[in-house]
């Protein structure tokens, strides 16, 4: 079909009482989600914790091996200053989630203003984006999780409005300056809080550097892309002085957890975990995400009528651009690395692909259609999210409630738990901790070293020349002759190959083996299996 052209303006249809009250029930359960769970902290949530926790000056060398860098630990340390359960951890990441609503209304906004968009509504199309931000499962699990991708969101949302700024030649307080000022500041928080963020940054400057060879004759036209190229140039600079730990480990701990994608299952993973995840209810919500991410691109709105067009439209051309150009550059180094992917990793463009998917839903051209569209996509979100909301995150917990009542039910007699990896062991730890003010002593294999941390740093060298005998039997001095052993352990993870079957072995060899717990990867994100071990009489 044929059409006007795509930058017509036409009258977008009134945010009218339905619309507004969608809006208003997206946002309260999007906010009631991010303060809800009440599961054990997984592997990485805990491990998070357990580095914030450090004095603040030996949070960076722990980091450097983990592999990430500082910026969220550091608030973490702060935030932890006030309590460390495990409600009010998560509770930092649900509040820094929350000053995205406004970004994503003003960012919603800004779309409406652009080329192609004036029939989309500015604050139609606000309050259609702070709606999916604030019901988006992907944005909800993270807000309620404890890492810093929430921070990596809402500092996306504030880039994506100075850099809109920029471009556009608006104006504020401070002008041009005070705007390319901000816009570093916010790449240099950017990169200090995840590295995905230097692909990010590599396609932001690149869509600029295209601007500024398109506007080469156009001495007024060229100050934005300059000042967008400057300011992302001296966002890199504030990042240098952590550049030492970066290449550090680069070479030294990487994704050894996991194995390289494809870029196509790249691309599926994170529009299936936008809408909730693997399971079967969320991956048929996602096919709506992506037809409305679809309509935003060839949908042309005109008065009461929709056209469709060959090609991507202007009013979220630069969004997708960007996204292609992050997810591109990201996969070319990690097969270059031979690095792993995990959806998380691109909350570096879900915010984009959020804007993408509300106007999507604004190219709708009556009251009616607004309403039933946006209530859709907030049903997918609040059945995605609930499943991420009730979904316990780690089987660790009832490992550790069993080991507790295995104990009461035999006396309270000694105890030490070994678990295998030693992934398993900063959940497990704190897990018990949780539960009892006197835990019993947690091993992890292959280090025995302290179960709050893991060592990263050539992980997979060091787990492949592990020795399950040599391991146990330096650990036997800190077992009690009558001590019962719990084994919690999960034997799929890469790196390990059959080595926790022999720790398994190993421990057996002068105890009686009782299976207690069976994983079950498929309601437990990080499942886990426990054994009892009890000395032979």
């Amino acid at each position: 079909m044929s059409g006007p052209d795509d930058r017509e303006r036409a009258d977008a249809p009134p945010v009218d009482r339905g619309l507004a009250v969608v809006v208003g029930l997206a946002v309260a359960v999007g906010l009631l989600y991010r303060f809800l769970p009440r599961s054990d902290l997984w592997l990485d949530e805990a491990l998070s914790v357990n580095i914030a926790r450090l004095p603040l000056g030996d949070i960076g060398d722990a980091l450097r091996r983990d592999g990430h860098p500082p910026l969220y630990y550091w608030l973490l340390h702060v935030w932890t200053a006030a309590g460390t359960s495990d409600w009010w951890v998560r509770a930092l990441s649900g509040v820094i989630s929350l000053v995205g609503l406004p970004l994503a209304y003003l960012a919603g906004g800004r779309m409406a203003e652009r080329a192609g968009g004036a029939a989309l509504g500015r604050r139609r199309l606000g309050l259609l984006a702070v709606a999916t931000y604030a019901v988006l499962p992907f944005g909800v699990r993270y807000g309620a999780e404890t890492r810093m991708y929430s921070l990596v969101m809402v500092l996306v949302l504030a880039g994506y409005l100075l850099v809109d700024d920029l471009l556009t030649g608006r104006t504020r307080r401070g002008g041009q300056w005070a705007g390319a000022a901000g816009l570093a500041l916010v790449t240099a928080a950017l990169l200090w809080t995840h590295y995905w963020a230097m692909w990010l940054v590599a396609g932001v400057g690149l869509l600029a550097l295209w601007r500024l060879w398109r506007t080469r004759t156009d001495p007024a036209g060229r100050r934005g892309p300059l000042a967008v190229v400057g300011a992302l140039v001296l966002g890199g600079v504030l990042f240098l002085p952590w550049v030492p730990n970066l290449l550090y480990q680069s070479a030294h701990t990487g994704t050894p957890w996991g194995k390289t994608f494809r870029p196509a299952t790249m691309v599926v993973v994170t529009v299936v975990d936008l809408a909730g995840g693997s399971f079967s209810e969320p991956q048929a919500g996602s096919y709506l995400l992506v037809l409305l991410m679809v309509l935003a691109c060839v949908a042309v709105p005109a008065g009461t009528r929709l056209y469709l067009r060959w090609g991507v439209d202007d009013r979220v051309r630069n969004e997708l651009v960007v996204v292609a150009l992050t997810m591109g550059i990201a996969w070319a180094v990690a097969f270059a690395t031979s690095s792993t992917f995990a959806s998380r990793y691109a909350a570096v463009v879900v915010p984009l692909l959020a804007l993408c998917i509300a106007a999507g839903v604004a190219t709708a051209r009556s009251r009616t259609a607004t309403t039933v569209l946006i209530a859709l996509v907030a049903l997918v979100g609040v059945f995605g999210s609930t499943v991420e909301v009730f979904r316990d995150r780690t089987q660790t917990g009832v490992a550790a409630t069993e080991i507790l009542a295995d104990r009461a039910r035999n006396g309270d007699g000694p105890a030490v738990v070994v678990t295998c990896p030693d992934q398993l062991g900063p959940a497990t730890s704190r897990a018990l901790a949780n539960r009892t003010d006197d835990p019993p002593e947690v091993i992890p294999f292959p280090t025995g070293g302290d179960p709050r941390f893991v060592d990263w740093v050539d992980y997979a060298e060091r787990n492949r020349a592990a020795d399950p005998a040599a391991f146990v039997a330096s650990v036997r001095p800190r077992i009690p002759a009558d001590a019962t052993v719990y084994l919690v352990a999960n034997m799929s993870y890469l790196t390990f190959e059959d080595k926790c079957e022999q720790v398994l072995a190993q421990l057996a060899a002068d105890r009686d083996v009782t299976p207690i717990v069976s994983g079950d990867a498929d309601n437990f994100y990080e499942a886990t299996s426990l054994w009892a071990l009890r000395p032979r009489a």
